[in-house]
Order: C-alpha cells, then sequence, then structure tokens
C-alpha cells in the first residue's frame, strides 16, 4: 500500500541502462544496550549477516555496504559478502544522526540512482521485500520510500499536568471492532529508497514524493534491547531469510 505526496523536484538524470541501486548498512562498534550488537550470535549468525544476505540474494543492488568504524564487524561483513565503508569517527559516536553516517558514505560513494539504507536491527528483511519495494517505488515514481507495518493498536497520551488520559486516534465511546478498522501504519525502520537528486539537496533519507512499502507485522520487533533479541531468536527460525549453505542453531542453543 503506498502513500504519495506531491511537490517533488526533477530527479537527478539515470545512468544508461538499468538503475543503479546501492545498498548501505550502518554499523557502529559503539553499541550502548547490547555491546557490539551487529555482530552477536542470532540464531547461529551474526546478526548484521541476515540483512546483507537477504540484501544481496535480492538482486537488485549494484553493490551492498557496510558502514563502520569497527574491525571486527569490517571482517564479519565482508565475510558475509558485503564491501566496507570506514566511516568518519564523528558519525559514530552515540550522538551522531544516521543521515550524517549517510552523508559521508555518499561523499565516498556518489556512483548512484538510488541509495537503499538498510537497518541491521531489522534482520527479517527477506530478499521479497527489497524487490516488491522497489518496484513500487518505481512504478510510482517516487522520490523516497519508508517501510512500515500495520497495526490494529488504540494510542493514548497523558497531560503531564493533570494526569488526564485521551485517546490519539479513536472515540472510546465508539471503539470500532479490529475487522471495521484499518489500524495504524507505523514505521518499522527495515529500511529505505533515497533518490541521489533529493538526498544531495537535502541530507534527509525521506522527502519528495514519498511512497510507503507495507511489511507483514512481525517485521515491527527491532533489536534495541535483551528482551527484543530473546523475541527475535523464534522469529528468525520461522521468518528470516536462510540463504543456502548458512548454519543455524535452534534459538535455545543460540550463543553470546
Amino acid at each position: 500500500m503506498a502513500e504519495q505526496q506531491e511537490g517533488s523536484q526533477a530527479k537527478r538524470p539515470r545512468t544508461e541502462g538499468k538503475t543503479r541501486v546501492i545498498a548501505v548498512v550502518p554499523a557502529r562498534g559503539g553499541s550502548v544496550s547490547i555491546p557490539l550488537k551487529n555482530i552477536k550470535d542470532l540464531a547461529g549468525r551474526p546478526l548484521i549477516d541476515w540483512c546483507i544476505r537477504a540484501a544481496l540474494d535480492s538482486g537488485i543492488f549494484t553493490d551492498v555496504y557496510v558502514s563502520t568504524d569497527h574491525d571486527g564487524i569490517a571482517q564479519v561483513a565482508e565475510a558475509s559478502g558485503a564491501k566496507v565503508h570506514r566511516r568518519a569517527a564523528e558519525t559514530a559516536t552515540s550522538t551522531a544522526s544516521t543521515e550524517s553516517a549517510m552523508v559521508d558514505f555518499v561523499k565516498a560513494h556518489p556512483d548512484f540512482d538510488v541509495l537503499c539504507l538498510i537497518q541491521a536491527t531489522s534482520p527479517l528483511t527477506t530478499p521479497a521485500h527489497f524487490q516488491e519495494a522497489l518496484a513500487l517505488y518505481e512504478k510510482v515514481g517516487a522520490d523516497s520510500l519508508v517501510t512500515a507495518v500495520r497495526a490494529h493498536r488504540f494510542l493514548w497520551s497523558v497531560d503531564p499536568a493533570t494526569g488526564e488520559a485521551s485517546a490519539k486516534n479513536y472515540v472510546p465511546e465508539k471503539r470500532p471492532r479490529r475487522q471495521d478498522w484499518e489500524g495504524e501504519l507505523i514505521e518499522n525502520g527495515a529500511f529505505y529508497f533515497t533518490d541521489k537528486g533529493l538526498f544531495d539537496r537535502t541530507e534527509c533519507r525521506l522527502g519528495g514524493k514519498k511512497v510507503l512499502y507495507e511489511m507483514p507485522e512481525h517485521t515491527l520487533v527491532e533489536l534495541d534491547s535483551m528482551v527484543d533479541w530473546e523475541i527475535m531468536q523464534s522469529l528468525v527460525e520461522e521468518h528470516g531469510h536462510k540463504p543456502p549453505g548458512a548454519v543455524m542453531k535452534k534459538p535455545a542453543g543460540a550463543t553470546s
């Protein structure tokens, strides 16, 4: 399902032949919540291997890079089949934005038509997700793409001054049934597409004419805590991309 926004500017002229789409996976070594989580074992494979192998096996990318400041992550990335970009130290701090890492990467690798930002903390992305998203992006003629999951959740807010709670996305007196409500589309952070011309102008992953690629509900889980990790162990066994020859372990036997 797509959501579009008007007002996009003229796109950068495409190179001759096939659109050149490159992918980058930001993976700094200073993860706070889970130390070195990008290469931590998840069901028998380093976390970052899951998204790298899915990206490579999708066949839509000219190159797949990992942008990192850490030797160990670089070694794992190369073993998984990715190329490595050595990111600037100032883009790998706990306060640096993902956009700053993208700018650093684009300055070193400017030869592309579309940039795909992939999050290593979303290991449930499959080759088909990349393929379908790019097809949608090109069909609509979008400048950028965001991935999202449809969730049937009622959202609330609390006034900090009074403590009073209020519903944000429904009327309690007219509480809808699930089958009568389309739910909310929640950004899941799996990956993004950005036209080069747009990124050069804005240095932002989203803008211009936007399109939304809807992913399965199980892909809403991200790896930001050890609780997430335990949940993900089982999910990747059932839903993760398993390329031929991949060594897998059952969740109960996974090591740190």
